[in-house]
């Protein structure tokens, strides 16, 4: 069974079901399998198995669409944030060698050049009328070209489905590679472990390039359920969130903490306004117990999760939030998933199988990525076996802390390394200080990150410029925001004549932390 497959043994299994609803735009499970199969076989006939397929595209019926074509024809795709600097997206195409490069209206002039391409597909013809001649609109690759229907699978499981790209220390995105054998091992955990059915509304808040929306998609699909992708628009602003929910009648919603905390705080959502939510999960970040209790109190009778999981797993223990988890300091991020093993490890590498004592949190199991694209010394970096049980178990080593309790609940304590969490998104910290030192005028550079009760964390850069040079402040952030996604900006930056040291001569970051006191004067949405 490969990952298109729960959507195409819905298709047969419930036709008129509806599948796809955004705006004006709607297909039944029927109506999205035939332009599938009809874009997979245009696919097929340019396009060996295994070639790589990025989409630069906004969240659309017709994005989702394609993402299901790349699939059924055997290819890897590889979604880009449309809104990121367009030389972080140019990385990624070269990095990931794609063959083909799907775009839309707003990200097509972007690549009018991209003549070493194979293919461009453009999903939105009809605001970019004056099309170079390797692009190609969706109906052109489906009419005339003679193919049969594709009869059989292109892909093996352990086939890559999708990279993901995320932060990475060198300033340059890392791509993690996801086969079909990982995202099932979550698909078919996420379809057992919650009731989703025909006639439920998911709703897509998290962009395509996250990892979030493969639970929105695919468990969605394997159920039966019909997916509501919101615009980007609609996500920025939690007063057209709450109208979209309530209009949508969304009966499933899956966000990172930080989007439902501005929900509760910056909309008018009052008790008894989202009847049809039954089922509230989140991930990506922790989720503080006085908001979340708060926001539960909002929301009816709805079912809230704590999912817990690195991207390079996906989700690995779920916890169901109770009250009794709501008087405690932190939310415990719950119990290993089925096909999941969680072992604990102290700093000489053994396993701590008793309650309470701290340890690295380390995941077997299907769900395990095979690996970061083309750097094989940091995924070694990140793999280690574990003896336990009589068994050797090969482990990725997640980097965040955590306890058992006596009830066997693993409670998360924390990382102890550069990546943070900011808005849900994983943040390297020397992805942003790699940027900022390519700044001809920047000596050195320290970022740091200050808990936020709504952000998870805010990022603060502090820069010591070149001998004889001077730096603005302003043209520094704007430097950030034309190499950087948003929500790797630091809100503030702060020119200093040195950086405080540690005795070894590493940057003071709890120094730098400490001095940055006064709450930050703007938080870039996004």
């Amino acid at each position: 069974m490969l990952v298109y497959d729960v959507f195409g043994e819905t298709a047969r299994r419930v036709p008129e079901a509806e599948a796809l609803a955004m705006g004006d735009v709607t297909l039944t499970y029927g109506q999205a399998s035939a332009r599938i199969e009809a874009l997979a076989a245009g696919l097929a006939e340019r396009l060996p198995p295994g070639a790589r397929v990025a989409i630069n595209a906004a969240k659309s019926v017709d994005t989702i669409v394609m993402m299901l074509a790349c699939l059924r024809a055997g290819l890897t795709y590889v979604p880009i944030d449309p809104a990121s600097p367009l030389a972080r997206r140019q990385f990624i195409l070269r990095d990931s060698a794609v063959q083909a490069l799907v775009v839309d209206a707003r990200t097509c002039r972007d690549w009018a050049n991209a003549d070493d391409l194979k293919l461009q597909i453009v999903i939105a013809p009809a605001a970019a009328p004056q099309l170079a001649a390797v692009q190609m609109t969706p109906d052109e690759l489906t009419a005339g070209n003679g193919s049969a229907p594709l009869a059989e699978a292109r892909a093996a499981a352990d086939d890559l489905a999708y990279i993901l790209y995320t932060s990475g220390s060198t300033g340059d995105p890392t791509g993690v590679q996801i086969t079909h054998r990982n995202a099932l091992a979550f698909i078919e955990w996420g379809a057992a472990a919650f009731d989703l059915a025909p006639g439920d509304r998911v709703a897509v808040h998290a962009p395509l390039h996250f990892d979030l929306p493969v639970f929105d998609l695919y468990v969605s699909f394997a159920r039966g359920a019909t997916v509501c992708p919101i615009d980007e628009k609609t996500v920025l602003f939690p007063e057209a969130l709450l109208r979209f929910l309530r209009q949508q009648r969304i009966s499933v919603l899956y966000a990172v903490p930080s989007a439902l905390t501005a929900l509760l705080n910056r909309s008018t959502l009052a008790k008894g306004m989202l009847p049809d939510l039954r089922l509230l999960l989140y991930a990506g970040e922790e989720f503080q117990p006085t908001p979340l209790a708060a926001l539960i109190d909002k929301l009816h009778q709805a079912r809230v999760f704590n999912l817990y999981g690195p991207i390079e797993t996906n989700v690995v223990t779920a916890l169901e939030v109770l009250p009794e988890h709501l008087a405690q300091p932190r939310i415990p991020i719950g119990y290993p998933i089925f096909n999941t093993r969680i072992f604990l490890i102290d700093v000489s590498g053994q396993v701590i199988d008793v309650a309470g004592q701290e340890g690295e949190i380390l995941v077997s199991g299907s769900s395990v990525s095979p690996g970061y694209l083309n750097q094989p010394e940091r995924t070694a970096a990140t793999r280690c076996a574990v003896s336990y049980g009589g068994e050797e178990w090969p482990c990725y080593r997640t980097g965040d802390y955590g306890r058992w309790d006596e009830q066997g609940v693993l409670h998360f304590l924390g990382r102890r390394d550069a990546l943070i969490k900011t808005r849900g998104f994983r943040v390297d910290l020397g992805d942003v200080e790699s940027t900022l030192m390519r700044h001809p005028a920047i000596a050195e550079v320290g970022v740091v990150a200050q808990p936020h009760p709504d952000y998870t964390n805010l990022l603060y850069g502090f820069v010591v410029p070149k001998r004889g040079s001077t730096v603005d402040e302003s043209a520094l952030l704007a430097w950030c925001r034309a190499n950087l996604p948003s929500y790797m900006v630091p809100c503030q930056i702060s020119v200093r004549e040195q950086l405080p040291k540690t005795s070894t001569g590493k940057i003071a970051r709890r120094e730098l932390l400490s001095s940055q006191s006064s709450p930050a004067p703007h938080v870039m949405r996004g």
